[in-house]
């Protein structure tokens, strides 16, 4: 009997240390879903900002005088600038839509796994308090 009381109890500590972690992991998710939103919003800037002022509209526009010449490399300078911050915005944007995914499932799992622990607790505490039940009101005839 003090064995079965004993798996009880431990379910019990496990269920209770795992609602922690779920709530935290919900957190985390939470809070990636957050920060992917923030970095696909700066990846579309970005992408707007690189399309704006493409290099071909440049060099068919400022052929026109040597001033205008002479700042066609400031301006490939500058778009490639943008390219590579928007490239840079799409990877990070990608790295933060990973990491929700990863833990979303991670959260989905642990939610599975506390139900799991909720069932089997709530059965061994039934199951204990029934045969201490049967025990209370066993007829002395």
């Amino acid at each position: 009997m003090h064995l079965h009381r004993f798996l009880a109890y431990t379910m019990l500590a496990c269920w209770i240390g795992l609602t922690a972690v779920t709530v935290g992991t919900a957190l985390q998710w939470s809070a990636a879903r957050g920060a992917s939103e923030v970095k696909i919003q700066r990846a579309l800037t970005a992408q707007k900002v690189a399309s704006a002022s493409p290099p071909s509209h440049m060099q068919r526009d400022l052929h026109d005088t040597p001033e205008e010449r002479e700042d066609i490399p400031a301006l490939q300078h500058n778009y490639d600038r943008a390219v590579f911050k928007a490239e840079d915005a799409s990877e990070a944007m990608a790295d933060a839509l990973n990491l929700e995914v990863v833990t979303r499932h991670q959260f989905w799992w642990e939610f599975a796994v506390w139900g799991g622990l909720t069932l089997l607790t709530s059965a061994l505490f039934a199951e204990r308090s029934s045969t201490s039940a049967e025990r209370h009101f066993v007829s002395h005839d």
